[in-house]
């Protein structure tokens, strides 16, 4: 979720990707306003409107991000040192977090009910961004996602402080493989941490970015078959929960046809054309996308606790997707672009001393870029 859209060269972007990771937060943004919040009780002043059906698919976009983050991962991995890779991948996710989460805290301590409400120790445990390993709640519910996203930072950085960065092209393929092999004979097992669920998705990704950028071979759509096929049977084993946990249930046959339609707008960049693609305001709406997905939800409920009636909710809820767009312009505008050097300057220090590490482990050679599987 937290991704910058990675140039197809140093001059241009992949737009769609752009667009498609706009789209991914507005579905999740729709969840939980129209459907999330009202179903969990921290929502009390309205009830389900006509959206709340239609809605529950949003929860879905979340599916999109980490397909998303996969295929950037693979890019932006390529070719960097661990250090490198340390830094970019801070300083895109923390900065920004970290002000959401003080902005949530205040919100929800000021305005927002019990079940919302944050004590200093949660806080402090949240600006880990794993306050789980110190059995903490998450001070926004959408934070869990950042916790897999973290994990799946983790592997590839493991990956590069071993020296085996330019083996990356060929591991994600060999990945796909391993977790349909779990998913089918060990079931079991695929609830572990990278041998199945959502890691599907991000190997997923990963391999449809380095065909994008090197091209077919018979090892890459095997591990695409495997990857893919793995995440479809996640979703179809994940639905019977999530219906039963939800007040709407999601049609399996409109939920994996969703699924399908991710994987082939992903696919579409394989075509230069279209890999080409110039859309207007693309950049704009995608610096946009990692602040809404932190800002909208806990604070988003709290508003609509606090103003919104079921006779005016239309109304309340143009409101806050313009108070939304806004809210994220400002933080992306003041924390990620204004005060950019200095989070460079801070996650800096650990490049050199990671970049060291990596050579006692792996030797003095830097990664090379990925070469042909």
């Amino acid at each position: 979720m937290a991704e910058p859209i990675v140039q197809q060269t140093r001059t241009r972007r992949l737009e769609l990707l752009d667009l498609l990771r706009f789209f991914a937060a507005l579905m999740v943004v729709v969840f939980h306003w129209f459907f999330n919040g009202i179903n969990n009780g921290k929502v009390t002043s309205i009830e389900f409107t006509a959206v709340a059906p239609f809605a529950v698919y949003g929860f879905f976009g979340v599916h999109l991000f980490f397909l998303i983050s996969g295929f950037v991962i693979s890019q932006s991995a390529n070719g960097k040192s661990a250090g490198q890779f340390f830094v970019s991948r801070g300083v895109r996710l923390f900065p920004a977090y970290w002000a959401a989460m003080i902005a949530t805290t205040i919100v929800v301590s000021v305005w927002g009910n019990a079940a919302m409400k944050v004590t200093p120790l949660q806080f402090l445990a949240n600006v880990t961004m794993v306050p789980n390993l110190f059995g903490q709640p998450f001070i926004d519910g959408v934070y869990w996602t950042l916790v897999i996203e973290l994990s799946f930072y983790a592997l590839v950085f493991l990956v590069l402080l071993l020296g085996l960065g330019r083996f990356l092209d060929r591991l994600f393929p060999i990945w796909g493989v391993l977790m349909l092999a779990v998913a089918v004979l060990l079931p079991s097992l695929s609830t572990l941490p990278y041998l199945g669920g959502y890691y599907a998705f991000f190997a997923s990704g990963a391999i449809m970015a380095t065909i994008q950028r090197s091209g077919f071979s018979a090892m890459r759509l095997i591990g695409l078959a495997a990857a893919g096929a793995t995440a479809l049977l996640f979703v179809f084993r994940q639905l019977p929960e999530f219906n039963y946990a939800h007040a709407f249930r999601a049609s399996t046959t409109i939920v994996l046809a969703l699924i399908l339609l991710f994987f082939v707008a992903i696919a579409l960049l394989w075509i230069p054309r279209v890999a080409r693609l110039r859309i207007p305001f693309s950049r704009p709406v995608s610096d946009l996308t990692y602040p809404i997905y932190l800002l909208h939800a806990h604070i988003g409920y709290t508003v609509l606790n606090q103003v919104a009636s079921q006779a005016d909710a239309g109304l309340v809820y143009a409101a806050m997707f313009v108070g939304l767009f806004v809210a994220a312009w400002l933080l992306h505008q003041v924390i990620e672009v204004r005060m950019k050097a200095t989070w460079y300057r801070g996650f800096g220090l650990l490049r050199q001393p990671i970049d060291r590490l990596q050579g006692l482990l792996s030797g003095p050679r830097r990664p090379t870029p990925g070469r042909r599987a």
